[in-house]
């Protein structure tokens, strides 16, 4: 499914998928099998996606999982979430290519509530249709993410509220101090 499928649309998205650009694989953007670390273990997500030069930090995670069963499960969301979460992307993708499904990693991942999380949903059917392609286009392109459409995208998503969400999620933005980090720290 992964060669077949998930590598070729990928490709068509811009990314050099197998490394017929870029053979050096300390800079490559796009890793597959990739080790993420998660809770003290190493979990590996399908594919992280980079770009160059910064190879430390991801832009998103793809999970893979096998064709023919229902995407839209607490255990499957749950992991893809957790890629996202602790590598602090505000977005992963969890596709069988049969469906593609947008996940909010913004938020500490909680099984009870995990199927909340899905922001949009895809299925094969709309990759033929322009308008549909063009938003996974204007979404997970090579082009697109060098542009940021990761970063204005979850921007335009409700703004995650409570304790368990990703704080400073995107890097050298302000961020306003309160009076709790002086308690804190003094």
């Amino acid at each position: 499914m992964r060669q077949d499928f998930i590598d070729k649309f990928f490709t068509v998205l811009g990314w050099d998928v197998t490394h017929t650009a870029q053979k050096n694989p300390y800079e490559q953007e796009v890793h597959i099998e990739n080790k993420v670390h998660m809770a003290g273990s190493q979990r590996r997500a399908d594919y992280a996606f980079f770009l160059a030069p910064n190879f430390r930090d991801p832009k998103f995670f793809v999970e893979a999982k096998k064709p023919a069963r229902n995407l839209s499960n607490e255990d499957d969301y749950y992991q893809t979430i957790r890629y996202g979460w602790n590598a602090n992307t505000p977005i992963a993708v969890l596709t069988d290519f049969e469906e593609l499904h947008l996940l909010d990693c913004r938020y500490k991942p909680n099984i009870k509530n995990i199927l909340a999380h899905k922001i949009e949903s895809f299925h094969s059917n709309d990759y033929i249709n322009a308008e549909k392609f063009s938003r996974i286009y204007w979404l997970l392109s090579h082009e697109a993410v060098a542009n940021g459409s990761i970063e204005k995208y979850a921007a335009e998503l409700p703004k995650p509220r409570g304790k368990d969400v990703q704080r400073g999620l995107f890097k050298g933005k302000y961020q306003p101090v309160d009076e709790a980090f002086f308690r804190r720290t003094g």
